[in-house]
Parts: structure tokens; C-alpha cells; sequence
């Protein structure tokens, strides 16, 4: 009997051991957190980062809740490797609430939930640590995307735990051969960069770059707040006075008394020329200062629906639909570094619907377009006399002319798109620091080295490894343009014929460029070669000029041939709105499958983007000679007014507000049609959002500054350009 009890109880021993040795060989094989304990272990290393990972291992054995739960948030290999997950990230919050002692306000009376156990919370403090690893495994589905050879793996480790240290025992316990994942796939791993997400913030609030951000919007601030307070309690009721005693003056004189109430506040004797005289209010350059910061001021100017008499509606409803086509595409293309299936979302761009999404380099081209139409639109509304006139060539005049137009523009473009910059590095900074998801937009490397570009316009011509704030290459091409196409409208006041030859010359020049570019390149304008042709084909401006050519040309024809007026048949208006449109639609969908040749290909990107201009110069001339139907009337609605005038501000923090919101869920995304379609409308919402505060920050006060010190050191200086935001 008794040897029988001795036989049983060591049969229990064994399979006890035998099972604790398979529960310890898996876990060493699947859970790199465990692993590293485990060769911090065997390896006997003497630190308190060692020790600490002992007492995990310990914890771990004795099944305490504390371990579990850090065992549980650190990252493991997760499912679809092969279809491109490669964000083990775990669970950051899970690690950080280890450690947090406050119960969860719920009613835990009416909740089963676990008993209370003295080992609920670890014995020492806990530190989230981000492992990037790059690996070469060939049978992961690639798309070209900039991290899809990055490996993030997240780990709920003790905070005596350093990166050196973390280092170290990741590469051993990847050298060591325990690891399955690595085995299984036959892939090498080599660790690129540690850092930990709970680090201090105060190194960053000290940072020079994070005290200028700082000291930038205080002074901001600040200049709105007094602004404000000074138009509103002093502007205001002076303004509100003098346009009483303006319609007084307007209704006539009653028995040689002019009354505000039941006060006399001009004498009898005062002639009308006296009384208008004083009814006329001037500011002093310190009360328009203040107006120029007045949020009220701002606000009200925003608010506004009202256009000119010669305005053209259409535009405001035409530049807020692209800004949108814009914000579309920048909330995939730069959310796409936190996807965990990043081939799905390759699989949507597919469908038929989804093409401009999958053609989304063209909403570039209609802002193009806009603003080469708008340039010489204006000038030629302005200067049209000039051109049938034949006044001398006055070199010292043109050249003034020149550097005030090119100058009010930059005046007009760089405060926002400057704050903007460092708005950026500094909050890429903070996300690079505290982020458990890596954002291949390296703006606070990239930015400290390379401002300057930005600042003179000029960062297009550079590898967009070297961009800072990648879409801020439309700006320098833009700019490029217009200093560009205003030497040609000066020179057109001179002599028409050498102007006209440098606009046709440019026109093909940018047409052919792109489609040797493009045959040379092998390009097919799929999305991943879209993302890797950035530098031969995409950025540059010479091959991206044709449809700002395009609409350069449009507004000369509208305004010089045309006077505005265009008389065509029934018929013939018929056909331009079937042609036109299906130019457009052609380029859009016509490639659907992308069942090209490299020589097609290149004749299509050759042509695809000055056609597209075409199209577009049908849509403005019709729309601004009275045949744009029903087409007019819906981008001409006033309700676009206000928000056309954001587009701007837009355009420049829309990135920013996607990296920033996906890169802090402390998650990946998953890619899916619904998700896709409500990411869209959220960020359309959010963005025209924040950029009414943006705009009146930082926008709306510069342009009134900028026009307050033209207007003072210049006495007339001349109105032909078109910004971004009427």
C-alpha cells in the first residue's frame, strides 16, 4: 500500500515538473519578454535590471497576478506576419494600469470579478519599451511602404531596466535559437533602435525648438487677447458712433441739427462738408494693430459670404471640394505606417469606386490649375489697358512691380506655413518619444537640418528623404509657378509674342519631361510606384508645371479673348460638357487595372496632367460665362464661402492632425471599407476644425498685418495675385 502511495506521489512529481518544463519552453519560445528573463537568468548578470527580471520569472512560476498582467501587455508575434503585421506592440495601457492602485469606478458589488491577492501589484515600478527590429523576411507580402521591414515590439519590463540593457538581452535571446517565430520563419532580426514611452517630458519642454513653439503661441495669444479686448470695448463703439452720424449725414439736415437721440452733437452753423468731414473716422496704425489681432475683427471677415461684383463664385466651392479630395487621400497615405494589414487596404484602392483614391496625385493638379488661372485672371482683369496700350518699357518700374507682387505673396504664405513647421517638429518630437507606434515622417530629424528650404521654397528639389513636412512640396513648386508666371505677365505688358513662346515652351517642356521621366523610371502608376517614384517623377516642378500652365492660359483667355463672354449654340454647349468632363473621368477611372505598358504609361503620364488642366478650363469658362448650369450654382453657393477660406490653413496641419491622432491610440489599425469611409469624415470634420483656430491665430492676423504695412509703405502698389484664401 504504502509503496503504491510512494509510486503515485513521485508520478504526480514528475508530470508536475515535466509539465512546469513545457509551460517554461513555451513561453521561452513565444513571449520575448519571458525569454529575455529567462537569459538574464541563465546568463547570472549582477544588476538590479537582472534581479528585477528575476522576480518576474519567479512571480511567473507562482502564477502572481502582477507578472501575469505584465506578461499579458508585453508584445508577442501576432497573426497575418505574411500579410504584413508587423506592430507586436502590446498593450502600453495594460503595463501603465499594472502599477495604478485605484479601482475602476464601476459598482464592484453587483460584478464578480477575482479576489483581492497581496501579489496585485509588482514589487517595483514598470516601464513600457519600444524594440524596432528590422527583418529581411521574403515571404512577407510587400507593398514598398517605408516600415514594412520594421518589426515594433512593445515590452512591459522594470524600470531599472535601461535600453542598453534591453539591448543586449534581446540580442542574445534572438541569437539563442529559443525563439520559434524567428526559427519558424527562417528570418534574421537585428535591433534598430530602444526607447522607452514614459520618459520624462520635461527634456522636452527645455528643448530650444519646444520654447520657441511655446514663445510663439503666448505672444499670439496674447496680441489676440489685447487685440480683442481693445476693438471690441474701444473699436467698436467709436465705429458703431461714426456710422450713426454717417447715416445722419446720408438722410439730409432737419432744421440745420443733426441729432443722435435726443442730443444735438453738430452745432447749427456747421456746413455739410464740416459735418462729413467729422463723421469720417481714421485709426491711428497702433488701433489698426490691434484690428489686425482682434479675434472679433477676424471672425467677422471669416464669417463673410458676401463676394465682389466681378468675383467668381465657383472658385470657393471648387478649392473647398479639392481641399477635401486632398484630405481624403493625406488621411490614408499618412495613417498607413500604423496599419496592421496594410495589403487590404492595396486590395480597396482596386475597386472601381475607390480609383481616386488610386489617382490621387490629380487633386494636386486642380490647385495647380486654380492658382495659375487666379494669377493671370486678376492681372489681366487689372492691367488689361496696359496691354492694349503702348506706353515705353519702364525696366526699374517692372522690376518694382515684380518684387511687390512676388513679396506680398511670400508675406502672405510664410507666417502660417512657419508656425506650422515648428508646430510639427515639435509635436514629432514629443509622438518619437512618447509614441508606441513609429511614424516614418521624420520631421524632428529631418526639419532642425533643413528649414531653411522651406523657408526660401526650394525643398521640392531636393530627395523627399529630405523634405521637411513632406507635403509642404506643393508650397515650393506653387511659389516656383507663380514667380514664374508673373515674370511672364510682366513681360506680356511689353511684348506679347516672346511672353506667349515662353508659356508654350514650358507647357511642352513639362509634358515631355515627366513622360521621359516616366519611360526611363519604368513607371506604372500603381500605388506603391507611386510612393517610391517620388523624387523621379512626382516632386519635381519642371514636370509638374502643365496644369498651372494650363490655367494660366484659361484666365488669359477668359479675360482677353473671351471679355468674359462666350456665345456658343445649344449643341455645342452639349458637346463641351460631354467632352470635357470625360477627359477627367478618363484619366480618373480610364486605367482602372492598371493593365499598362511602360510605353503607354509614359504617354499617359506625359499628357494625363496638362489634359487634366484641360478639362478643368472648360469647367471655368463655362461656369464664368454663364453656361455652367446647375454645375455653377453648386460650387457658387455662399455656404462655401467661409470654409473655402480655411483651405489654407488645411492643407498645412492636415498631416500633422492624422500622424498625431493615430500615432496616440497606443494601437494599430486595421484597414476595412467602413473604417476607411468613417476615418474620412472624421478627419474632414476635425481638420476644417482646427483650422478655423489655426487660421485665426495665425492666419487671419498676418494677411491684415501684412496689407496694413504694404498699404503704409507703399502708396499704391498692385492687386494681382490670388492667395490661397479670398
Amino acid at each position: 500500500m504504502c509503496e503504491n502511495f510512494f509510486t503515485f506521489f513521485l508520478l504526480c512529481t514528475i508530470a508536475v515538473g515535466v509539465l512546469g518544463r513545457d509551460i517554461d519552453e513555451f513561453l521561452r519560445a513565444q513571449s520575448p519578454v519571458y525569454g529575455i528573463s529567462w537569459i538574464s537568468d541563465i546568463q547570472d548578470y549582477n544588476t538590479s535590471c537582472a534581479d528585477d527580471l528575476r522576480t518576474f520569472l519567479d512571480a511567473l512560476d507562482q502564477k502572481h497576478v502582477w507578472a501575469l498582467k505584465a506578461l499579458d501587455a508585453s508584445g508577442k508575434p501576432a497573426s497575418s506576419f505574411l500579410w504584413g503585421n508587423n506592430l507586436w506592440i502590446g498593450s502600453e495601457t495594460e503595463c501603465s494600469n499594472i502599477m495604478n492602485r485605484k479601482p475602476l469606478e464601476i459598482n464592484h458589488e453587483k460584478i464578480e470579478h477575482y479576489h483581492r491577492t497581496p501579489y496585485d501589484f509588482p514589487p517595483y515600478p514598470l516601464d513600457f519599451v519600444l524594440v524596432r527590429m528590422v527583418h529581411n523576411n521574403i515571404l512577407q507580402r510587400h507593398t514598398h511602404m517605408p516600415l514594412e521591414k520594421l518589426i515594433q515590439l512593445g515590452l512591459c519590463v522594470p524600470k531599472s531596466c535601461d535600453s542598453e540593457e534591453i539591448a543586449i538581452l534581446m540580442r542574445e535571446y534572438l541569437d539563442s535559437g529559443y525563439f520559434n517565430f524567428k526559427n519558424f520563419y527562417n528570418v534574421s532580426m537585428e535591433i534598430e533602435e530602444i526607447n522607452s514611452v514614459w520618459e520624462s517630458d520635461l527634456e522636452w519642454l527645455l528643448l530650444p525648438k519646444t520654447i520657441v513653439f511655446l514663445s510663439i503661441y503666448s505672444l499670439t495669444l496674447l496680441l489676440i487677447i489685447v487685440g480683442t479686448v481693445y476693438d471690441v470695448k474701444v473699436m467698436q463703439p467709436r465705429l458703431r458712433k461714426k456710422k450713426e452720424e454717417s447715416n445722419f449725414i446720408k438722410n439730409g439736415v432737419s432744421n440745420g441739427v443733426y441729432t443722435v437721440g435726443n442730443e444735438n452733437v453738430i452745432p447749427r452753423h456747421s456746413t455739410t462738408t464740416d459735418i462729413e468731414k467729422q463723421a469720417v473716422f481714421k485709426p491711428s496704425f497702433l488701433e489698426q494693430l490691434c484690428q489686425c489681432f482682434s479675434f472679433y475683427n477676424n471672425i467677422k471677415s471669416f464669417l463673410k459670404t458676401r463676394a465682389g461684383y466681378d468675383a467668381i463664385g465657383m472658385v470657393h466651392g471648387f478649392r473647398l471640394f479639392s481641399m477635401l479630395w486632398v484630405i481624403a487621400v493625406h488621411s490614408m497615405f499618412y495613417e498607413i505606417d500604423f496599419f496592421e494589414n496594410v495589403p487590404d487596404g492595396f486590395r480597396l484602392s482596386e475597386f472601381f469606386l475607390t480609383q481616386p483614391f488610386n489617382n490621387s496625385t490629380y487633386c494636386v493638379d486642380s490647385f495647380l490649375f486654380l492658382s495659375g488661372f487666379l494669377l493671370s485672371y486678376l492681372y489681366f482683369k487689372t492691367k488689361k489697358g496696359i496691354l492694349e496700350s503702348k506706353k515705353p518699357f519702364n525696366f526699374t518700374a517692372k522690376a518694382l512691380e515684380f518684387i511687390s507682387l512676388v513679396m506680398n505673396r511670400f508675406l502672405r504664405l510664410t507666417p502660417p506655413y512657419m508656425v506650422a513647421l515648428v508646430t510639427a517638429d515639435v509635436l514629432y518630437t514629443w509622438l518619437r518619444r512618447h509614441s508606441v507606434l513609429y511614424s516614418s515622417e521624420k520631421v524632428d530629424e529631418v526639419c532642425p537640418k533643413y528649414w531653411w528650404r522651406n523657408l526660401l521654397y526650394i525643398n521640392n528639389l531636393f530627395p523627399n528623404s529630405e523634405l521637411c513636412l513632406t507635403w509642404s512640396w506643393y508650397l515650393s513648386a506653387d511659389m516656383q509657378f507663380f514667380c514664374i508666371a508673373t515674370l511672364i505677365l510682366i513681360i506680356c505688358t511689353v511684348n506679347f509674342k516672346v511672353a506667349a513662346t515662353i508659356t508654350i515652351a514650358l507647357l511642352f517642356t513639362g509634358m515631355f519631361s515627366l513622360g521621359i521621366a516616366s519611360y526611363q523610371f519604368g513607371y506604372v502608376p500603381t500605388m506603391d510606384e507611386q510612393l517610391i517614384s517620388l523624387d523621379a517623377i512626382y516632386h519635381l516642378p519642371w514636370q509638374r508645371i502643365g496644369p498651372y500652365i494650363v490655367g494660366f492660359i484659361t484666365g488669359y483667355i477668359l479675360v482677353v479673348k473671351l471679355d468674359m463672354k462666350l456665345k456658343i449654340s445649344k449643341r455645342t454647349k452639349t458637346i463641351c460638357w460631354i467632352i470635357f468632363p470625360c477627359i477627367n473621368l478618363y484619366i480618373i477611372f480610364g486605367i482602372w487595372g492598371r493593365n499598362l505598358s511602360v510605353e503607354y504609361a509614359a504617354f499617359f503620364m506625359g499628357f494625363s496632367r496638362t489634359f487634366w488642366g484641360v478639362g478643368l478650363a472648360w469647367l471655368f469658362i463655362a461656369c464664368c460665362t454663364n453656361h455652367g448650369g446647375t454645375v455653377d450654382k453648386f460650387l457658387s453657393f455662399r455656404g462655401w464661402v467661409p470654409l473655402s477660406k480655411l483651405t489654407y490653413s488645411a492643407y498645412l496641419i492636415n498631416p500633422l492632425i492624422m500622424t498625431m491622432f493615430y500615432g496616440t491610440t497606443g494601437s494599430s489599425q486595421h484597414v476595412s471599407l467602413s473604417g476607411m469611409l468613417f476615418d474620412v469624415c472624421a478627419t474632414w470634420l476635425c481638420t476644417f476644425f482646427l483650422s478655423l483656430w489655426f487660421s485665426m491665430l495665425f492666419e487671419s492676423p498676418y494677411i491684415s498685418l501684412t496689407k496694413l504695412v504694404l498699404q503704409r509703405s507703399v502708396r499704391k502698389r498692385p492687386t494681382t495675385t490670388e492667395e490661397n484664401k479670398n
